[in-house]
């Protein structure tokens, strides 16, 4: 309902559902609390392991709270700071979850939002699951109506589309009715920002940072009845103005949110999700060429859908966080290793004689996207090649990325992941709980499904983060593209 009947007819039919979605009543069914408590544990996880990260240290260190640890009481801190300093670590290592879709990274911005709450509201905790399939909901409706043209532009999507999500998930959570919730999401919207040219610098975590900050702002004030415009999806409104050059990629009119959180991807790889598959193409052909290394005056030819190289900006990293975001390195380093963890994004990692050498061999062409249209990055393939003069020495097409629904991580994938970040959490001179403890509390807590056992069916560890190639949807092969420049 809105304050006057004037505004209750400006209101259009998509922001009318939308607001109805988020005040609605939702039970999660058992795979979708399974998601849930899964995307929780997964951010905590690397919270813990970008805790340490000189971004969140210097933020930290800006209001004296140096000493801070990650998730924890709300204290003097305050809730909003809790959620923004969370969500820089969540985003700090890039190995948060995704939604190729909304090209977005969901979890790390409602989470932080909806814990920090819950720790101040505890009475809210029960919430923190729905409330998290709530927000994904709308961060996916917005991402399909915004398509893929918004991402193009240039804008970090996690942070303008998250933003107004985690309003969406934190009025949720906090049970405020149709008008509140219509506010927050204006309110939200006012305050959405974030650009890729920033991807590489600290600026990028403190983007997600910024969009959780901002969505538990805009649900507390609009708690507090501060209004906004009643329809923040009208014309010249949110949609318009973040729109792609092309426009919008779905009419919202025919946008329905709904509860899917098994349509999100876990990273397996700490860095961006578009160099996934290429991370997976090149432990293929290290795997094809039984790890001999590669000799000199080879090329590696890489073919990949033109949107994929948007974000991937950087040619000559400097360091470490800006290796995240090369195409070159991420192929190079898989390459040569046969495998890609957190070591290969600190410090100089990025100067090591072999993996330069890889990368002068690196050539990489790009082939057309789909339509105007089109949303989310799962699309086309990456081809890599490995040549010298005419001779073929190994070839690979990877379709899927690794950890998303089409190539789902396992569970020993998940645990293994969760491990290594409270293990550098440790290393960096924190105190880190057992995985296991950590994981059964938060299930707890927070009212999720307790934690099944994570061996796979003959009882052994399965060490597949570094799955042999060939195994699963992410190593089918393919015919090579038709190169275009």
């Amino acid at each position: 309902m809105c304050s006057t009947r004037e505004d209750q007819d400006m209101v259009s039919d998509f922001t009318r559902r939308l607001t109805r979605f988020i005040t609605a009543r939702h039970r999660l069914d058992t795979p979708n609390a399974e998601q849930a408590a899964l995307c929780v544990e997964d951010t905590v996880a690397v919270i813990y392991g970008g805790w340490h990260a000189p971004v969140v240290r210097r933020l930290a260190a800006l209001d004296g709270d140096e000493a801070a640890t990650p998730v924890g009481s709300v204290g003097e801190r305050g809730v909003e700071r809790v959620a923004f300093l969370n969500a820089v670590a969540g985003h700090a290592l890039d190995f948060d979850d995704v939604h190729t879709l909304s090209v977005t990274h969901p979890s790390v911005v409602l989470v932080p939002a909806l814990l920090a709450m819950a720790e101040a509201r505890p009475e809210t905790t029960a919430r923190v699951g729905p409330a998290l399939a709530v927000g994904t909901a709308v961060n996916v409706a917005l991402g399909q109506v915004l398509g893929f043209g918004h991402y193009a532009k240039g804008w970090h999507a996690t942070s303008t589309i998250g933003a107004v999500a985690a309003a969406a998930a934190v009025a949720h959570q906090l049970a405020l009715d149709e008008a509140a919730t219509g506010n927050a999401l204006a309110l939200a919207a006012s305050q959405a920002g974030g650009l890729q040219i920033n991807f590489g610098a600290m600026a990028k975590p403190i983007q997600a940072g910024n969009a959780a900050l901002v969505g538990v702002r805009a649900a507390r004030m609009a708690e507090a009845g501060i209004t906004a415009a009643p329809d923040i999806f009208a014309p010249r409104g949110f949609f318009d103005l973040y729109a792609g050059p092309d426009g919008l990629a779905a009419d919202p009119a025919k946008v329905e949110p709904r509860i899917d959180l098994g349509s999100v991807s876990r990273k397996l790889y700490p860095c961006c999700y578009l160099t996934h598959r290429m991370i997976a193409a090149g432990r293929h052909l290290y795997a094809q060429r039984g790890g001999n290394a590669v000799p000199d005056g080879s090329v590696i030819e890489m073919t990949v859908p033109k949107g994929v190289m948007l974000p991937l900006h950087i040619v000559d990293p400097n360091d470490g966080t800006e290796a995240k975001f090369c195409a070159a390195y991420t192929l190079s380093a898989a390459l040569h290793q046969g495998r890609v963890g957190l070591a290969d994004f600190e410090d100089d990692s990025p100067h090591r004689p072999e993996i330069r050498r890889l990368m002068s061999m690196v050539i990489i062409e790009t082939k057309p996207d789909a339509g105007p249209d089109r949303v989310g990055v799962d699309h086309g393939a990456v081809h890599v090649r490995l040549r010298r003069g005419n001779e073929t020495l190994a070839e690979t097409s990877v379709a899927a990325h690794p950890g998303s629904p089409a190539d789902p991580a396992s569970p020993a994938e998940i645990g293994e992941k969760i491990a290594d970040c409270l293990e550098k959490y440790r290393k960096n001179g924190g105190t880190p709980p057992a995985t296991g403890a950590f994981r059964k509390e938060l299930r707890t807590r927070l009212h999720l499904p307790p934690l099944r056992d994570p061996a796979t069916p003959d009882g052994k560890s399965d060490r597949s983060r570094n799955r042999t190639p060939g195994q699963g949807a992410a190593a089918a092969n393919q015919a090579p593209f038709e190169r275009t420049t």
